[in-house]
């Protein structure tokens, strides 16, 4: 009897360890929810608190770990944010963050209206509103982070419309997409972003670049007032296991079987570069200086495609009117650095 106890023991702690180990090899999928209905000195808004349940029913049922808040004061967004934070700071993982409410712009920054926000001069949202962006900081510390950000905004009434190009054109890493849509005058139900999300979060695997394209199909019909997008630029799996050649992400190129010899300008002709799969590292560098002589890019020329010099690019693509996805084609890159 005491060797089959303690055999008993052992399987049972052997077992313990086997689900400790997997549950700690389960990649993390943690969930921010804001929606915002009844404020106090603004007209009720009921479709944000139906839609933030909608939003949220949907990433629960995908396993996400949900932050939750309804209503929220300024602290009370505040804790969502934080607590959201500390559940993806627990390992690596995918983030995502949606948020229902009445926003409004100030000094080309956009302040995202909590519930309790008594908004008497544009500068109050300084000190009342929470600044957007802060929504993005929590899901872009880790630039292998994979995700989603989406505000489903309404302009605070008597204010200008809301800049959702400088909300959507925001540094965040590679694997984050960004979505950002504004409407005057949202009906009780869900909004029509919160229901196109639904529809898209319906596993068991839902990708980054399905999703984002999904929803942006879906909305495209005038369904919302405005949007604006920025697209992952690296794919990445929300939920689900996604088979291995789900995604192949580009190799670096090996110079000796380099295909493409770039012409440098000569004569008045301008310089040919080819797509950034195929640039050398100088080549990437001369697309920073070029960046940078436009004034989009600020930092040295390092020859590495980060975050910022991703976001330099992007704002490139929005001037010359292309999607602004942050990938040079061969012809966006021949045209950069040629332009004086």
């Amino acid at each position: 009897m005491p060797g089959i106890k303690t055999t008993f023991v052992s399987v049972c702690i052997c077992v313990w360890l086997l689900a400790a180990a997997a549950a700690h090899a389960e990649p993390v999928r943690a969930a921010l929810v804001i929606g915002n209905e009844a404020y106090t000195a603004l007209p009720a808004v009921a479709a944000c608190g139906r839609s933030a349940n909608l939003v949220a029913a949907a990433l629960r049922t995908l396993g996400f770990e949900m932050t939750e808040r309804h209503d929220a004061s300024t602290g009370g967004i505040d804790a969502g944010i934080f607590e959201f934070s500390q559940h993806l700071a627990a390992g690596k993982g995918t983030g995502f963050v949606y948020v229902c409410g009445y926003a409004a712009d100030f000094n080309d920054r956009t302040f995202l209206l909590p519930a309790s926000a008594n908004i008497a001069r544009p500068s109050d949202v300084l000190t009342q509103g929470i600044l957007a962006k802060a929504l993005l900081n929590t899901i872009s510390g880790d630039p292998d982070a994979v995700g989603m950000v989406v505000f489903d905004l309404i302009a605070k009434p008597d204010s200008p419309k809301i800049n959702l190009d400088a909300l959507a054109n925001l540094v965040v890493p590679d694997g984050v997409g960004v979505l950002a849509v504004s409407q005057a005058a949202p009906t009780d139900r869900p909004t029509p972003l919160a229901e196109a999300l639904a529809a898209a979060l319906a596993g068991p695997v839902v990708r980054t670049n399905v999703l984002f394209t999904a929803v942006k199909t879906r909305l495209g019909a005038g369904a919302v007032t405005a949007m604006a997008a920025h697209a992952p630029v690296r794919p990445g799996v929300l939920a689900g296991k996604a088979p291995p050649d789900a995604y192949v992400p580009p190799q670096p190129p090996v110079a000796i079987a380099r295909p493409f010899a770039p012409r440098p300008a000569i004569m008045g002709i301008p310089e040919v570069l080819p797509d950034e799969t195929l640039m050398t590292d100088e080549d990437r560098r001369k697309i920073q200086k070029a960046l940078t002589r436009l004034g989009f890019y600020s930092l040295p020329a390092d020859g590495q495609f980060g975050p910022e010099t991703r976001a330099a690019i992007r704002r490139y693509q929005h001037q010359i009117g292309a999607e602004m996805n942050g990938i040079l084609s061969a012809a966006q890159a021949s045209r950069l650095v040629s332009t004086r």
